[in-house]
């Protein structure tokens, strides 16, 4: 009995670390989930004539669908619908423009309509050009801040599929750069792919038009045209690749016909070990069911029969995914517990002090200043971070702990977004991307 209780032990412990040790927690036991693994070992497994270099360790993921919800329609139409609603207000004579009315009444059919999509291309000309790219991503902010999805009725940050940002910070952790192949506006993506993916701008490729360079009241601007518009989908997708990163991928995940070109030149004839993965969608209770006739985008019919063919590995969302949505640290999505500041301002900090930041459940920030204790309100609006009002306490301490103390307290105020990292590392940027903090979590006791 005694021999029965210590192995029982020991596979308890074996299990335990197991567990702990899976990069993929939010996929249940499956093929594609070993799939995933077994490719990432063989070619990050130096001595191995599989063994890929850092440099060539290309990932690149579709968008819609395949990182986030796309029905019933993807986020930048509804985006472009509600903003057409907010400009109606402003200009009611915009309402008496067929394609806007369509708009308003949610007619996808109608703007869809004629060889170029006349009526949709109306609708993105009102809503995405003859600004500025500052007027744009403040745009697209302040609504990514606010809109909710129709049917969840969650902030769009939280219909992100938990297992898919699993699989980015894996690949991360593993040396692969991820980038963004989409169909969708890579301005419009931009705004917020590294607060929700934690996919810098520069990593983001997609539709895009013709932007001109102008000074306006003495400052030079960009102004967002449809001119010379490049639509990066299907066949284009492998083309914009190949223009913006100048190397092959060896991995390439997607979810729709309109991924067909990417995942063909991922995988056939690559010099390089590849893998292909499809994200179908089969769950119409925790998220929708579809392929061959999606609600709007995602048609999924030719790539799914190429699968078998390619050796693409194909999740069945509905019995892959143990979860679906996106679980940030809190309902809010701020990153809870009590972390410690390791860097500021790319200054360092003094390794005999310690300035600490504690995110606490009821919308709350405390912590040491190094030499004093803070306290006040959070207040998280799904991309903009914000602290204060502030109290401290006026204890004096030596001048270089008074200095990091003051760069310290200056950076908490121009917080405004944040980063997790695949390593565990928290940063904190200003509104311009600047980061001002990087920070360690410190582990409860």
């Amino acid at each position: 009995m005694k021999i029965f209780a210590i192995a029982l032990s020991v596979l308890c412990c074996h299990f335990l670390v197991a567990h702990a040790d899976d990069p993929l927690p939010s996929w249940r036991e499956s093929a594609s989930k070993r799939q995933i693994i077994q490719f990432v070992e063989r070619v990050t497994t130096k001595g191995t004539p599989d063994f890929v270099p850092i440099t060539d360790r290309i990932a690149v993921f579709d968008n819609d669908g395949t990182l986030c919800c796309e029905a019933p329609i993807p986020i930048q139409a509804t985006y472009a619908f509600d903003e057409v609603k907010r400009l109606s207000v402003i200009e009611p004579k915009l309402k008496e423009d067929p394609m806007v009315q369509a708009a308003l009444s949610g007619d996808i059919a109608k703007l869809l309509e004629g060889e170029h999509h006349d009526g949709l291309l109306k609708i993105l000309a009102l809503t995405h050009a003859g600004i500025t790219t500052t007027e744009f991503e403040e745009r697209v902010r302040n609504w990514f801040s606010t809109a909710r999805h129709p049917r969840f009725n969650k902030p769009y940050s939280d219909l992100v599929y938990q297992p898919m940002v699993e699989l980015l910070k894996y690949l991360r952790a593993n040396g692969f750069k991820t980038f963004i192949v989409s169909g969708g506006g890579a301005d419009f993506i931009r705004v917020w792919s590294e607060q929700v993916y934690g996919i810098p701008p520069e990593n983001v490729i997609g539709s895009t038009g013709q932007t001109k360079f102008e000074i306006r009241d003495g400052k030079p601007v960009l102004i967002k045209t449809l001119d010379y518009v490049f639509v990066n989908d299907k066949e284009g997708k492998p083309v914009a690749i190949h223009q913006h990163i100048g190397r092959r991928p060896i991995a390439c995940f997607g979810n729709s016909d309109g991924d067909l070109a990417m995942l063909k030149y991922t995988t056939i004839h690559n010099p390089r070990p590849s893998f292909g993965l499809i994200v179908h969608h089969t769950d119409g209770e925790r998220e929708y069911a579809y392929d061959a006739a999606p609600p709007s985008s995602g048609k999924l019919v030719t790539a799914l029969q190429g699968a078998p063919i390619y050796g693409w590995s194909v999740v069945n969302m509905k019995r892959d995914w143990e979860k679906v949505w996106n679980e940030s640290a809190s309902a809010s999505g701020v990153p809870l517990g009590k972390w410690l500041v390791e860097d500021i301002g790319g200054h360092g900090v003094v390794d005999s002090a310690q300035s600490t930041i504690e995110f606490s459940a009821d919308d709350t920030v405390s912590g040491d200043t190094c030499v004093n204790r803070f306290n006040g309100k959070l207040e998280y609006d799904g991309t903009t971070l914000k602290m204060g009002p502030l109290a401290t306490t006026r204890r004096a301490g030596p001048d270089a702990l008074m200095d990091q103390e003051s760069r310290f307290v200056v950076a908490l105020t121009q917080i405004r977004r944040f980063r997790l990292d695949e390593s565990g590392f928290l940063f904190l940027f200003d509104a311009d991307g600047n980061e001002l903090m990087r920070l360690s979590k410190i582990e409860s006791k």
